[in-house]
Order: structure tokens, then C-alpha cells, then sequence
């Protein structure tokens, strides 16, 4: 029994020092917690050695105290697999320098067409403004050498696909998914042979070195299932905001369809497009509307936090008006405060036919889905369910915040236990038809930007963050 009795004391002492490590390396305790809890245990597990370890100890006492030695080695071992959960999730978040784009080689659906191969030495058309085109054409020449024809804009190109100038064509997947809503016939005439995917490099965007201070954040939604590393069309376009000497935020959105300037081209877009060339011509996009730098950006993906919101019981939102929702006619809210699980969360913040305000009413919604996770996420009742929650957001989030800026965001809330004020705003505009650089000349609804209210939003934020 006392070999049994020294063994299990040296697992103890073992496993309470790298629990230690674990939570420091974890670094989201503040100091005025960390050591009083660190001195706490020590002291602790130094009085269960040697208890285990004294000659004095016998019988019944030194079962007790090894039975109760070994409950406290399978309780750090439990509390060490939340502690690795929880850092390994908060480096996945971190920013990566790159992202990659799926491109997509196009055929007639009744074409003979079937492989790559059907290709060779065929032609294959593309959009001449395509940046990542030379990176394409050399992963389909690793596979068959093909003749290139460029068309200098892309309603263009579908003109010439349906009426058969061109058999086939190459494009990116989040564009090619847009023709099919802008050209509905695509549905039943195109069919994909083959898929590539590259990688498009990404700027750090960076402004602040303490997430401490002031700092603008990008919260840009991806409503479309799929990875988030992928680039893709922002349908939400919040900016938080942050001031932490004055624990107010404030929340900004901006509508999706919203008519703006596209950085790194001489063309106006829809702001939900900027994400299909990357997350970083989202962010420059947007910098120059309002005349902001943004800090940071976190990329969610809206359609895959459907399982964060049932794992968590549902969340408690409050909408002002009874619909049926437009994407599921079996979902209705109701007026009023509504427990919605993540089906329904997912249809109620992408709803805008029920709003005369559209879009804008949708962003508004948006933000109350993203408080009522906050809230159901810091309840006691969910703290069970922490590692399950964890593992449904993987792959959902990305950040270019460092893991030091997070985890001193999390150690400043911890040790203030901070109530933010927080405020919303949403920009506005009026509806129109206007060409866009993704389509073409072919017109869009877009919504042509309220200049007073760009203007107001500047000075709020530039308020917020002084």
C-alpha cells in the first residue's frame, strides 16, 4: 500500500504542476486570480503528499487520503482536457496569412464534356479582371494543355456561353453561385467538371499593438455553409466598435447591398461582393466609406453557428413583428420575445421581406442574435456543455487579432467584470439599379448610400473611440 500510496503522490504532484503550466500558458486569469489560486493549490496538494508519503499514515487514514489523492488526479485530468479544448480553439482563430478561393471549370449540362480531359487542347474562357487567373491556368495545365480565350466582363461571358460562342468557362465558385441567382437558366444549362482551389494571400491588418485601447473590429458574416477560410460573400457587415477605459461599444451595420467604391478597382460594387476578392478588399472597402482604420476583423460563418445555438439551448430574441420566414415557410415568429433554436435564429437574421427597411432592418437583427449568444454563452448553465460548444465553433470563426489580444480582452473582463454599454447604429440608403463590377453592366438591386447618416456614423465612432 505504500508503494501504491507514493505512486499515486507522485502523480498528483506531476499532474497539479503541469495543470499550472497549462492554465498560465492559457493566460486569460488575471494576476489577482492566478496567484491566490496557484498559492491555494499548492499548498493543497503539499498537504496530500504528505499525507501519502508519512510513515504515520496508516489504515483506514491512508486509504482515505489515496482515494481521495486519486479523485483529485482524474479531476485535473478532466480539468486539463477543457483547458486544452479551450487554447487550442483560441489559436484557431488567429490569424492565417492566406486564404483560398474555389474555382469552378463550367460545361454545357448536356455537353459530352464529363473530365477535365474532355478539354484538352479545347478552349476555355475566362474573365480578363480575374487576379488569381495565372494561379487557375497553371493548375489546369497540370492536368491538359487548353487554348485561353479572356472576355473583358462577365454578363459578357454568360452571353457568349448561351449562345454557344463558348462551350466552356472558368470562374470563381462564389461568382459562379451569383450568376446562378442573376441568371437562373444556369441552373439547368451549366453543369461543374472540376474544381480547383488556390490560395490568395492576405495582409495583417493590424493598427493596434494592446487590444487594450480603442479598436475598430470588422464582424464580417458568411451566410453559406463551408469553410471559413474560404473566401466568400459578406452578408453581415457589423463594426464593433470598442473603447475599454469607457466600456462602451458601439455597433455599426452596414447594409449588405449597400452601393460603395471597390477598393483596388475604379468600379462601384455591392459591399456583400468586397468578399469574393478577398477579406482584405472588404475591409479597405470600407475603411474609405466611412474614413476609419479598422484594427481587426473577425470572420464568422453564420450558417454553421446553427449548432453552437442548439447546443446551447437555444438563445431568447426579441423581434417587433410577427412573419413567416421567406427561406423556411414553416418558420414563423411571433412579435415579441421568441426562443428560437439555431433553424430558426439562422431564418430570423437573414429575414428582409418582412421590413420596409429591408436590409437594414436584417443588420438590426443580426446583432441581436450575436447579444443573445453572448448572453447564453457567459450563463452557468452552459458551462457544462463548454467543450461540446468549443468543437461546434470550429472552423466557424477567424480573427486578426493575436492570442495575446484576446486573451487580454478576456483577462480585462475577468478582472473588471466589465457591463458594457453598448449602442447600435445602422447605415441607410435608397434602392436602385445600377451596374456592378461583379456583374457587369448588367443591373443589380443595390442600395445607393444616405451620405448624412455616413457622415453621422463617422462622428459616433470617431466619439466612441476618444
Amino acid at each position: 500500500m505504500k508503494f501504491i500510496s507514493k505512486l499515486i503522490s507522485l502523480c498528483l504532484t506531476l499532474i497539479s504542476a503541469f495543470t499550472v503550466y497549462m492554465v498560465y500558458r492559457l493566460n486569460i486569469l488575471p494576476a489577482k486570480y492566478f496567484w491566490p489560486i496557484v498559492v491555494i493549490f499548492s499548498l493543497i496538494v503539499l498537504f496530500l503528499d504528505l499525507k501519502l508519503i508519512r510513515k504515520k499514515t496508516k489504515g483506514f487514514s491512508r486509504f482515505f487520503f489515496m482515494v481521495l489523492s486519486s479523485f483529485c488526479v482524474v479531476g485535473l485530468i478532466y480539468l486539463l482536457t477543457y483547458i486544452n479544448a479551450t487554447y487550442d480553439f483560441m489559436n484557431s482563430l488567429v490569424f492565417k496569412d492566406y486564404e483560398f478561393a474555389t474555382y469552378d471549370v463550367v460545361v454545357k449540362s448536356d455537353s459530352s464534356y464529363k473530365k477535365i480531359k474532355n478539354l484538352k487542347n479545347k478552349e476555355i474562357a475566362s474573365v480578363s479582371t480575374d487576379k488569381n487567373y495565372d494561379q487557375v491556368k497553371v493548375l489546369i495545365n497540370t492536368n491538359i494543355p487548353f487554348k485561353e480565350r479572356k472576355i473583358d466582363e462577365v454578363s459578357k461571358l454568360v452571353a457568349s456561353f448561351n449562345s454557344d460562342d463558348i462551350s466552356s468557362f472558368v470562374i470563381e465558385d462564389n461568382h459562379y453561385e451569383l450568376l446562378k441567382e442573376e441568371y437562373p437558366e444556369l441552373n439547368n444549362t451549366s453543369k461543374i467538371i472540376k474544381t480547383y482551389k488556390v490560395i490568395v494571400k492576405k495582409e495583417k491588418i493590424t493598427n493596434k499593438k494592446d487590444s487594450r485601447d480603442p479598436f475598430i473590429l470588422y464582424i464580417s458574416g458568411i451566410d453559406r455553409y463551408g469553410k471559413i477560410s474560404n473566401v466568400s460573400r459578406s452578408d453581415v457587415n457589423i463594426l464593433a466598435v470598442v473603447n475599454p477605459s469607457k466600456e462602451k461599444i458601439l455597433l455599426v451595420a452596414i447594409p449588405r447591398d449597400y452601393y460603395v467604391s471597390l477598393y483596388g478597382t475604379d468600379s462601384k460594387d455591392k459591399l456583400t461582393h468586397a468578399g469574393m476578392y478577398g477579406i482584405d478588399t472588404s475591409v479597405k472597402t470600407i475603411n474609405n466609406l466611412l474614413d476609419v482604420d479598422i484594427d481587426y476583423y473577425l470572420r464568422i460563418n453564420f450558417s454553421t453557428l446553427t449548432k453552437c445555438i442548439d447546443l446551447i439551448g437555444g438563445v431568447d430574441v426579441y423581434s417587433d413583428r410577427t412573419f413567416t420566414s421567406y427561406v423556411d415557410g414553416s418558420i414563423r415568429v411571433e412579435e415579441g420575445v421568441n426562443h428560437m433554436d439555431g433553424k430558426t435564429a439562422l431564418a430570423f437574421a437573414r429575414e428582409r421581406h418582412a421590413y420596409e427597411s429591408g436590409d437594414r432592418h436584417r443588420g438590426e437583427n443580426q446583432q441581436e442574435i450575436i447579444k443573445a449568444i453572448i448572453a447564453e454563452m457567459t450563463d452557468k448553465k452552459n458551462i457544462t456543455k463548454f467543450k461540446d460548444i468549443l468543437s461546434s465553433l470550429d472552423g466557424t470563426f477567424e480573427t486578426s487579432m493575436s492570442y495575446k489580444n484576446i486573451t487580454n480582452l478576456v483577462k480585462m473582463q475577468l478582472d473588471k467584470n466589465i457591463d458594457w454599454n453598448i449602442k447600435s447604429i445602422s447605415l441607410d440608403g435608397k434602392g436602385s439599379m445600377m451596374p456592378t463590377y461583379s456583374m457587369g453592366q448588367r443591373r443589380l438591386y443595390v442600395m445607393i448610400p444616405d451620405e448624412k447618416l455616413i457622415e453621422e456614423a463617422s462622428e459616433k465612432i470617431n466619439e466612441t473611440l476618444k
